[in-house]
């Protein structure tokens, strides 16, 4: 180990090649206080770490982490703490008395918060405010008299920080990010407004709104991009619509939009109803999600990748469908006693889990193989969550939810059960430290990962349960009986195999082509080819209307970071190779860099600010470590 929180990994090519292996970390919250501890250890997953505990606050209301898990935020009392994770100490003192919520922005650069207005805070700017993160500098002011935390955070900043939204009635106002007191940069009209969200990913900025039904008004779901924001480029209206969810992919090429109406209007629910549209970035493709089974949408979630989501959908046992990102369904994840999705930030790992009204079932899944790796419970789980290394999975039981058996407990990937910790004294969060991208590398599930995993949260392998036998019948011949269900659970299968046309004829899914299914390997392959040169022509062209615009607007171009992480992740190195030898120096060549973008990370997350080309250094830090992998297949 060269450095805290850095390890040297050597690979079979004689090649020492870093891999960041920062140490796992939970912030834990109870009635004594708030603590940052030790998460599973590296070598012993059954052991947490050595680290000693590192006590922050004794505020009971929230812990916050920034994105980058450099920094955490205690709220609560006379001021806003922000501490160095690694270290425990203080970063900043911010001077927001009784503040109720607050949060990073993307790129772990500010902190927002809201408190109660006071006429002190009217005067002086509002109670909505930005602040510098590692500092403590208030930077800017917004009037927020109510507080929903449904709608929070009230200001979304671009992935690259560039560009902040802000809801205002009827309407949207972006910002310069880098400083929003510069004032507005544009405006976004849309009357009855209720929600919005900014996509993620790169250029260009994207906004969604929604509005909701009013009268004989239907609800509207409109999609801008910025600096174009005066006409929508995708509009869609629809009835029995009362309020909705943005779910973008990671990428921002597409939004999916959970819309939901209190009232189920068949009289078949008593939790109203739902459904669930696609829109692409471009606009040019909208409709609704197809689902093959009556009943609500219970959760919804996109593959890290932003290439998939599922969907959990219909009455009880609920259907699991895997969705490719045209909207056609490729596997189909059978029923059960489901109503949560939650990805492994890798995307390879999923669990498929029952909580809140349903006792803590937990399916276990290799998506990369579509195998169920086994099925346990958790009762009484409040929280649930992946750790950033995607091999562990963290469930709690907190109060007020629960007031007995309170504290937490760490799976593996595969369903196993490795640490338990109770808290004889009330627990209200546990939080697993976030870690920047490229981190953690994705590895695999081990041979025989699953196997032999026990069902019951003691350990003990359930009993098998037989039909009821009425006494006088038992040990007699014929005694078996066939056992009743309420319910009829498919099994897991794949989707497809020739046609993307749903069952009965129902029309394609938004996105799907059905000129592809008849095209040979070869149209479709230059077919494809074809449209991502167009693809990548249109990008090039919003990257530089987007930059015209800013630049006049007063910001730097956002074309700054890319660059550099092309820059860091790519140098005049050959593209073709002679020999092994050719092949080592590419990879002590490329490995040398990445050792260099490694070491700024640690920088990062011990507190250290970066530069726009530092940042690009550590951006480009998972374009190295692929090429790494390439050149290493190559020998």
């Amino acid at each position: 180990t060269c450095r805290a929180g850095v390890a040297v990994e050597v690979v079979s090519l004689g090649v020492s090649v870093p891999r960041m292996s920062i140490a796992h970390q939970l912030a834990v919250r109870e009635q004594k206080g708030c603590t940052l501890i030790a998460g599973p250890s590296h070598t012993d997953p059954h052991k947490l770490g050595n680290e000693p505990p590192k006590p922050i606050s004794d505020t009971k209301l929230d812990l916050v982490y920034s994105p980058d898990g450099s920094l955490i935020a205690a709220i609560g009392g006379d001021a806003v703490k922000v501490y160095n994770s690694t270290t425990g100490a203080v970063a900043a003192s911010i001077p927001v008395v009784n503040c109720a919520i607050a949060s990073f922005s993307s790129r772990s650069t500010y902190l927002l918060t809201w408190e109660r207005m006071t006429d002190a805070l009217q005067a002086n700017g509002g109670n909505l405010r930005v602040w510098r993160a590692a500092t403590g500098e208030f930077l800017s002011g917004f009037s927020q008299k109510n507080l929903s935390k449904e709608a929070w955070p009230y200001v979304r900043w671009s992935a690259d920080e560039m560009v902040a939204a802000l809801k205002i009635t009827d309407g949207v106002h972006l910002y310069n990010g880098n400083d929003l007191g510069k004032g507005v940069i544009g405006k976004i009209a849309h009357e009855r407004l209720s929600s919005f969200d900014m996509s993620p990913g790169a250029v260009p900025y994207k906004v969604a709104t929604f509005a909701p039904e009013k009268g004989d008004k239907p609800a509207s779901v409109k999609l801008f991009v910025y600096p174009n924001l005066k006409e929508a480029v995708s509009s869609k209206t629809m009835f029995r619509a009362s309020d909705a969810e943005f779910l973008w992919s990671p990428t921002g090429s597409a939004c999916l939009i959970k819309v939901t109406t209190d009232v189920d209007a068949t009289g078949k629910s008593y939790y109203g109803e739902s459904k669930l549209t696609y829109i692409s970035a471009d606009g040019k493709t909208d409709g609704n999600v197809p689902l093959s089974k009556e009943g609500p949408i219970h959760d919804v979630a996109w593959s890290p990748s932003g290439k998939e989501f599922v969907v959990v959908y219909g009455f009880m046992p609920a259907k699991a469908t895997l969705f490719d990102v045209k909207c056609k369904p490729i596997f189909d994840y059978g029923t059960g006693s489901r109503n949560t999705i939650l990805w492994a930030p890798h995307g390879r790992f999923l669990v498929l889990g029952g909580f809140g009204n349903i006792s803590g079932n937990m399916e276990f899944w290799d998506n990369n193989r579509k195998k169920q790796l086994s099925a346990v419970k958790a009762p009484g789980s409040t929280s649930y969550a992946w750790s950033p290394c995607s091999r562990f999975f963290l469930t709690s039981t907190l109060f007020p939810r629960l007031r007995v058996d309170n504290g937490f407990k760490i799976w593996k990937y595969d369903g196993r059960q490795v640490h338990s910790q109770q808290y004889n004294e009330e627990m209200y969060q546990v939080t697993w430290r976030p870690a920047p991208d490229g981190a953690y590398p994705d590895r695999p599930s081990s041979p025989g990962a699953g196997q032999n995993v026990a069902a019951s949260p003691d350990g003990a392998p359930e009993p098998v349960k037989g039909a009821y036998v009425p006494p006088h019948l038992r040990g007699k011949e014929g005694e078996t009986r066939k056992t009743l269900s309420l319910h009829a659970f498919e099994e897991a299968k794949k989707i497809g195999g020739g046609s993307s046309l749903m069952p009965g004829g129902k029309p394609l899914p938004p996105g799907a082509s059905a000129e592809d299914e008849k095209l040979s390997k070869g149209a479709l392959k230059k077919k494809k080819a074809k449209e991502k040169a167009e693809r990548e022509r249109q990008e090039a062209e919003q990257m530089e209307e987007t930059t015209r615009a800013l630049e006049a607007a007063g910001v730097d171009s956002p074309a700054a970071r890319p660059a550099a992480a092309a820059a860091a992740a790519k140098d005049d190195g050959p593209k073709t190779y002679g020999s092994a030898e050719e092949v080592n120096k590419r990879i002590k060549a490329v490995s040398k860099k990445l050792r260099q973008a490694e070491g700024l990370a640690a920088e990062k997350a011990e507190g250290k600010e970066m530069n726009v080309d530092q940042e690009g250094k550590i951006d480009g830090i998972g374009a190295m470590t692929s090429e790494i992998k390439e050149l290493e297949a190559k020998l």
